[in-house]
């Protein structure tokens, strides 16, 4: 297995809930579905293909504004309409994802980003995404939960252990098999924590550089 961590920056971008019709409501950050999404587009995935991954979101952004567009739907079966409605997004996003996979994935989404001439989105098609820095690093360590070193919002997996962690309920989805020709999603609670929220954790996981790692499965911090 293998580490990975990018910095990017999004100037603008709408990560819309699932059912928000009338407005389109924004995650806070990206849910991890979308992440691996993008990491799956990178990695040139045929249609339906997996790659095991696991993916840790966190980061901020400096507003939050509301943008009119025009929704087209399908009536029936051959019938378009459209209505205006308002699109909550993002401004300035700047995120932190760090990426545990078998080596070779590693291996291609580096390779893919650092020689790739194509664009990046996250989010919306017309969502770009700028990779401000990747790396490889070395396997995260379990160290002491400190408050002063919280640096960034991020969503936080829960499980009946630390369910008492302070924070915005999310079920966030994952991946997804078929099931008659339906995708059925695999989902994971979480808490969006903001980072000044006085969470009351244990341990978590490091990487080198001191910023946590809150993958979204197995590897969860456990509540004092």
């Amino acid at each position: 297995m293998k580490y990975l961590k990018l910095q990017l920056f999004q100037e603008t971008a709408c990560y819309k809930k699932p059912f928000a019709y009338k407005v389109a409501e924004t995650y806070p950050l990206p849910p991890y579905s979308t992440v691996i999404g993008m990491l799956h587009k990178i990695i040139q995935a045929k249609p339906g293909e997996y790659f095991p991954m696991n993916v840790s979101v966190q980061g901020e952004y400096s507003s939050i504004f509301s943008n009119y567009q025009n929704l087209r739907m399908f009536k029936g079966k051959d019938q378009v309409t459209a209505m205006p409605r308002n699109v909550h997004q993002l401004l300035d996003i700047y995120l932190i994802i760090h990426v545990k996979a078998e080596d070779e994935i590693i291996d291609k989404l580096y390779k893919n980003i650092t020689q790739g001439k194509e664009t990046f989105t996250l989010g919306r098609n017309e969502d770009l995404v700028r990779i401000d820095s990747i790396h490889i690093i070395n396997e995260p360590t379990i160290q002491e939960y400190k408050l002063e070193n919280v640096k960034y919002n991020a969503y936080i997996p829960i499980d009946e252990e630390n369910d008492e962690i302070q924070g915005i309920n999310y079920r966030l989805c994952t991946t997804y098999t078929i099931e008659n020709q339906l995708r059925k999603w695999n989902k994971v609670e979480v808490k969006y924590v903001e980072k000044h929220s006085d969470i009351d954790l244990d341990k978590a996981l490091q990487d080198e550089e001191g910023d946590y790692v809150f993958f979204y499965t197995k590897e969860m911090p456990h509540l004092r």
